[in-house]
């Protein structure tokens, strides 16, 4: 059976009514790297880069490379979120699993919170997943303190399946592939 990461194939360009979806570019490095920096953003994203690096200060080129090497070893494959050609977000599915499940996250920068863009992009990167890449069930996670993040993901259609003392997990299965 073919893994999910594989059928995966570049140029990506997923087409909603206000954005497009599609690969993170070269060009993209200071918008890429203005997500992963932004405090308030990062705290929710459950991975610290600064783990990473230590005392080594980060740059555009460290964010784009990390990116690339996750893609190349199929771990994680990451989506610009744009809107009028301008990166505002990533979308990322990941924790590609035997049983055909994966993983999804997002976020999205502040000046674009509120709108409706993370909404738009993760519904479309749903169905991209269900539709095109066949997974048979989707899988998120948000910190139970971020109340927007819940809101969407049950907006989505996940349902919550379980909780830790941090995090609520969601899945959604694919209603026209998956088969008990």
């Amino acid at each position: 059976m073919e893994k999910i990461f594989d059928k995966i194939t570049p140029p990506i360009k997923i087409k909603t009514p206000r954005l497009i979806i599609d690969d993170i570019t070269e060009k993209d490095k200071q918008a890429y790297f203005d997500l992963y920096t932004d405090e308030q953003l990062n705290r929710w994203w459950g991975y610290d880069y600064r783990e990473d690096l230590g005392e080594n200060a980060p740059t555009p080129e460290y964010f784009y490379c990390f990116m690339q090497s996750l893609k190349e070893k199929k771990e994680e494959y990451s989506f610009a979120i744009r809107h009028d050609g301008k990166m505002i977000g990533e979308l990322v599915l990941y924790n590609f699993n035997e049983d055909q499940s994966a993983e999804m996250g997002f976020r999205l920068s502040k000046d674009y919170q509120g709108q409706g863009f993370a909404y738009e992009g993760a519904n479309a990167l749903k169905d991209y997943a269900f539709n095109q890449l066949k997974v048979k069930a989707l899988k998120t996670k948000c910190f139970k303190q971020n109340i927007p993040s819940k809101r969407l993901i049950e907006k989505l259609g996940f349902s919550k399946f379980e909780e830790s003392d941090t995090h609520f997990y969601f899945l959604l299965k694919n209603s026209t592939t998956f088969t008990e």
